[in-house]
């Protein structure tokens, strides 16, 4: 794409003009954002196509539905402490805090301790001691019951089940995984300028595979600070809905009565979710005046925990210049280590002539993943983010006192089944969409026909209108995380 100044006159028709074609072409806007690679997060889902196919509430709303792990954390309850005993089949009573497990049940204690649950009852009484409630299960443990502390928190796993021969299917128990439901909200997004008379004479023309197109230069301009205030919007952006409060559970198994509608904090226009709001409280890890190649190695090995495979994920790192300064460190810090040279090359040694030296890291391989390294300049904005120099810290949300240079946002790009796991999403219908819509009201000045005797108002000049209804998906948070320095 090639852009290049001009003045309007002949050539400058309608027909050929940006906003002209994007009425009629929508799917332009996604060429016109090569205009602002700075604008890193937009830039890749607009150019790589993520798009989510979500149907929209009428409430401007967008749900969809991640799940986890097949099964449920179950943990004890405070009790009096049990004492080692290996000296034979053992009963031991628990009170759980879930109601998961079920008879026949085999469960695995924190030491390794295996059993098989013999009885489960509904809501447990006051069990060893301990403050009544919860649910009491009942275990077998064949080779002498474990140690178990009485503070409680001890993780009982359901690896399996053991039957009896000719066992009823009544014995049978049953239970299930739902997944989490994830709720996000469309924002309206609108700015708008007037171009008098002054600046209709000055346009930029766009080439793109031999098709030009044209716009005023003011408008550039202006959609280019547009374009950044809705990139800040969908890495910042916080919801202002008001969620609806749940009643409490009455008996097991029996679910909260239906909620009340969702309202937003003082009637106020509705906000969504950004990028860092839904992952704020997911994974967060700290590193120190120098970050190591180790410190990258142990955050994806934690992040692949929570991705869809354990390898084949790819990850895309935003940072600023200070994030992609301790990059270039750590990775020199490893080229070196194992080479023990500079970690970098050197081309053309005739006399005489220039010298190449050093390397540009982009990426790096680990655990059977990759992770890029993608520059943010919005990052390292001292007039959103107050200090000027520094790597920043405090929140992830918020950014910290200082800038958000030094913080590394790993957003996992990879997709599952076809669906990317980040996307954006819009209004729309029937091959139009409201993520990005611009158009002229003429007044005294008329962009296309100064002797036009119709205008929409009296004012001398002409406004630009530019609007976005959009949002971002992000499928499974715990994938993603926040890599920072400064100390928890």
């Amino acid at each position: 794409m090639k852009t290049t100044s001009g003045s309007f006159g002949v050539g400058t028709q309608q027909s050929n003009s940006v906003v002209d074609a994007m009425l009629k072409y929508p799917e332009i806007s996604s060429t016109l954002i090569q205009q602002y690679p700075r604008y890193a997060l937009t830039y890749l889902l607009e150019r790589t196509g993520r798009h989510a196919g979500l149907k929209i509430a009428g409430d401007k709303s967008f749900e969809w539905k991640v799940l986890g792990r097949s099964n449920r954390k179950v943990s004890t309850i405070a009790q009096d402490a049990i004492a080692a005993d290996a000296s034979g089949p053992k009963e031991i009573q628990f009170a759980v805090d879930v109601d998961w497990v079920r008879k026949y049940d085999v469960v695995r204690m924190p030491g390794g301790a295996v059993g098989n649950v013999t009885a489960v009852t509904g809501v447990a009484g006051v069990i060893n001691g301990g403050a009544a409630g919860g649910y009491g299960i009942t275990v077998n443990f064949a080779a002498g019951n474990p140690a178990v502390a009485a503070a409680g928190d001890e993780v009982i796993a359901v690896i399996g089940s053991a039957f009896k021969e000719g066992s009823l299917g009544t014995d049978v128990g049953e239970t299930s995984v739902y997944p989490e439901t994830h709720k996000n909200w469309l924002t309206v997004n609108r700015r708008k300028l007037s171009i008098t008379g002054h600046a209709l004479t000055d346009v930029t023309w766009i080439e793109n595979n031999g098709s030009k197109l044209w716009y005023f230069t003011a408008e550039k301009l202006f959609t280019d600070e547009f374009m950044y205030q809705l990139e800040l919007q969908r890495w910042f952006g916080k919801t202002n809905v008001v969620a609806p409060a749940l009643d409490a559970y009455t008996a097991p198994g029996q679910g909260p009565t239906q909620p009340a509608n969702e309202t937003t904090a003082g009637g106020a226009p509705l906000m969504g979710d950004g990028i860092l709001a839904q992952i704020d409280s997911s994974n967060t890890q700290y590193y120190g005046a120098d970050l190591e190649e180790d410190d990258l190695a142990k955050f994806i090995a934690k992040l692949s925990r929570n991705a869809q495979s354990p390898e084949g994920n790819e990850w895309v790192v935003f940072t600023g210049t200070e994030g992609r300064y301790q990059f270039h460190k750590a990775m020199k810090g490893l080229t070196v280590g194992a080479t023990e040279a500079t970690g970098g090359s050197m081309q053309s040694m005739k006399t005489g002539s220039d010298v190449s030296l050093g390397v540009n890291y982009t990426s790096y391989n680990v655990l059977g993943n990759k992770l890029t390294i993608a520059y943010c300049p919005v990052f390292d904005d001292t007039n959103a983010f107050g200090a000027a120099a520094g790597v920043g810290g405090g929140s992830v949300s918020q950014g910290g006192a200082g800038t958000m240079s030094g913080k590394m946002v790993f957003l996992d790009f990879s997709s599952v089944d076809g669906v990317p796991n980040i996307q954006l999403v819009c209004k729309g219908a029937d091959g139009f969409n409201r993520n990005y819509i611009k158009k002229y009201i003429p007044g005294m000045i008329n962009p296309y026909d100064q002797k036009s005797m119709l205008a929409a108002n009296g004012d001398d000049s002409f406004t630009c209108q530019i609007m976005s209804e959009s949002g971002v998906i992000v499928r499974n948070p715990l994938s993603c995380g926040v890599l920072m320095y400064g100390e928890a």
